[in-house]
């Protein structure tokens, strides 16, 4: 959630001396391609063109010294391109990378504060809306619709957030993978399902505790803490607060309709 003060962000990269080994994006790519198993999607949803898609892939193959890439040839079911173990260990050695970073991340902010009175100096900067859940990403990858766009953004250096907006506005915006976005949700926006019985999360689907809960007269604050150490507020009716049986310390899966993620960037 993104707090009133000042706030740290740095994006984690690797590199072979000089050379770029990894980024987010590259990241993205090889996780695509472990998911769909097909490289033209899977450069399309990251961002890049099929050729970039696969230069970037050699590059990474010749700085690792191994194959990170293996491809079917096409049958009945067509070609697929699948992961190797290598390009399996790369994967998850970056994302366990980008999780710690995250932490360290998180306890670099600690010390911000002090920087604020000199930020604050500068209009403009300050972020103020009515939606309880405020955070601040990059976008890691963009699918362009013809009428909607889906985003993708890295919130908290691990957690990723998908929004779908309006390819106009996507225009309006100048949205584009790498940028530095904010990302709003309404806590009237957010449901929660039994964690028993909403299978493996997906796509702005996150395991989570409730923290606490705030009983009104007709609905229920609800306060979650998913992935990554977010914090989360829902508000629904008491009835469905009721029929989940909530209690503080219960696991729940937590549902964000794409379409209710607003994306704003800094004027």
């Amino acid at each position: 959630m993104l707090p009133p003060d000042l706030t740290l962000h740095a994006e984690l990269t690797l590199c072979v001396r000089d050379e770029l080994l990894a980024n987010a994006k590259r990241i993205e790519l090889l996780r695509q391609i472990g998911l769909t198993e097909n490289l033209t999607k899977s450069a399309k949803i990251a961002g890049y063109s099929y050729k970039s898609a696969w230069d970037t892939i050699e590059q990474m193959t010749r700085l690792t010294g191994g194959s990170l890439l293996e491809r079917q040839a096409g049958g009945k079911g067509g070609g697929r391109t699948r992961l190797t173990e290598r390009g399996r260990q790369l994967l998850k050695n970056f994302m366990l990378a980008q999780a710690e970073h995250a932490r360290f991340i998180g306890r670099l902010n600690t010390v911000a504060n002090g920087f604020e009175a000199d930020y604050a100096l500068q209009p403009g900067t300050a972020l103020k809306t009515s939606a309880r859940n405020q955070f601040v990403g990059i976008i890691v990858s963009m699918l362009q619709g013809p009428v909607n766009d889906e985003v993708t953004i890295m919130v908290h250096g691990s957690l990723m957030l998908t929004a779908s907006i309006t390819h106009h506005s996507s225009r309006e915006l100048g949205l584009e993978i790498g940028a530095k976005v904010f990302a709003l949700v309404k806590a009237s926006w957010i449901a929660l399902a039994p964690l028993s019985k909403g299978g493996t999360p997906g796509r702005n689907a996150f395991a989570g505790a409730v923290q606490a809960i705030v009983r009104g007269e007709s609905r229920s604050e609800v306060t979650l803490l998913i992935d990554a150490g977010i914090d989360l507020v829902a508000t629904l009716p008491n009835a469905e607060a009721d029929a989940l049986d909530l209690q503080t310390s219960a696991q729940v899966v937590v549902l964000i309709d794409p379409s209710s993620v607003i994306i704003g960037v800094a004027a």
